[in-house]
């Protein structure tokens, strides 16, 4: 079995943006942790789930990869891929902090249990709004990366969005700790208030105020919070004018002088997307301190495995926004949805068609009742949409995935 041919082969059927090294980087994520769920396969690998979902099942035609669930490697398949591997099937994570970078000490159960109480009555998340709400473990991280990048005691922080409640985490944890006084400022924006009116619930007794402002960060700052933090943390839509926007309004919060944070949660995207985005950071003047890939888990699985990573900046001298004024534009990933139309895919002749506003199908039903233009074919699979972070070149033949067929899956979802 040559394994370098049947990457190629792989790489090409799935029309992967990462090419050939994708498809080894999700080899190597099924050797080291086989047998396993493709949502374990897609964190591993640092891609979306339908994406692995599909490069498995070319990887099953090849022989490489067993057809039985959960995923795991033929005997040949091992085989093959073990005489091509350094490491084999080594494990070399943390176990202790399964890369994160943070354990939760003995003395701070009493937070998790806590936290995890405080999350079974959040509020829902909100779609409209790309809410996704993190794990507690991911709450408690945050804390401690805080802590550790000395970014929490004696800082004024606010929060860009706090659907995750990691503002609740950080007044619980200094009431535990006992100095609810250390941090100077804690404030949350957002545009939900039934977030906003549970946090309050939730820190009230901690000895910790957090100001709450309700606020569409489409809109610029209120003048009492732009240019008063030292630190911030967001979690934004994730998409590339989510990032733009969000990371700009993160820079008009922060008082003007170098060194002050930006704790960015951000998921894995597109090689051009993740460029733009880093783009962005460079232009505002915003330097990678660390980036840890999965960081960050949220409930329920999403199109990237319910994960994402977690950049720390730093501001340099002249650091500035480059949206400062009302941003009117696309911003969450269902403004992406309702503008774009989608490819299918013909599972006889893997043609590919757009359906969709502006496309020669307005609906699927109009293409099934037409038939393939290629074959006649009435089975199609959707394929995801280039402007929402799909991996792969819109359009042609070239671009051959497989993903669900409900198409529920958002690929702007965590």
């Amino acid at each position: 079995m040559d394994v370098d041919e049947v990457v190629t082969e792989v790489a090409t059927a799935v029309g992967l943006a990462e090419g050939e090294s994708g498809i080894r980087d999700i080899l190597s994520a099924v050797l080291a942790a086989e047998p396993a769920p493709v949502r374990e396969i897609a964190r591993l690998a640092e891609l979306p789930v339908p994406i692995v979902a599909a490069a498995c099942n070319e990887l099953r035609r090849h022989g490489i990869v067993d057809s039985k669930r959960p995923v795991h490697l033929t005997a040949s398949g091992r085989a093959a891929i073990a005489d091509v591997s350094l490491a084999g099937g080594v494990r070399v994570t943390c176990p202790e902090c399964g890369g994160r970078g943070e354990i939760v000490p003995p003395e701070l159960a009493g937070l998790a249990a806590m936290l995890q109480a405080v999350s079974a009555g959040t509020p829902g998340a909100k779609a409209e709004l790309d809410q996704t709400h993190c794990t507690v473990d991911t709450k408690v991280g945050r804390v401690l990366r805080l802590q550790r990048a000395r970014a929490l005691a004696g800082q004024r922080i606010v929060l860009l969005g706090d659907d995750d409640l990691v503002s609740v985490a950080v007044a619980h944890y200094a009431a535990l700790t006992g100095s609810p006084a250390a941090v100077r400022r804690l404030a949350v924006v957002d545009a939900d208030p039934d977030i906003l009116a549970w946090i309050d619930q939730q820190v009230a007794g901690t000895g910790t105020t957090v100001e709450t402002v309700h606020h569409d960060l489409r809109r610029p700052l209120p003048a009492s919070l732009a240019g008063g933090f030292d630190v911030v943390l967001t979690d934004p839509p994730y998409t590339v004018p989510g990032a733009r926007l969000f990371l700009s309004r993160a820079v008009s919060a922060l008082v003007p002088e170098p060194g002050r944070h930006v704790f960015f949660s951000f998921g894995a995207r597109r090689p051009d997307e993740t460029l733009l985005v880093q783009q962005a950071m460079a232009e505002m003047g915003l330097l990678v301190r660390s980036l840890t890939p999965g960081f960050n888990e949220y409930l329920g699985a999403g199109v990237l495995a319910g994960t994402s990573n977690l950049y720390h900046l730093r501001t340099v001298a002249g650091a500035r926004p480059l949206i400062e004024g009302d941003y009117e534009g696309p911003l969450y990933t269902a403004d992406n949805r309702a503008a774009a139309a989608r490819p299918y895919r013909c599972a006889r002749c893997r043609a590919v068609s757009e359906v969709g506003p502006g496309a020669r199908w307005p609906q699927i039903a109009a293409l099934q009742a037409a038939g393939c233009p290629a074959c006649g074919g009435t089975v199609f699979r959707p394929m995801p949409l280039q402007s929402r972070g799909g991996r792969g070149v819109a359009g042609g033949a070239q671009q051959s995935r497989r993903v669900r067929a409900d198409g529920a899956a958002r690929e702007g979802s965590r």
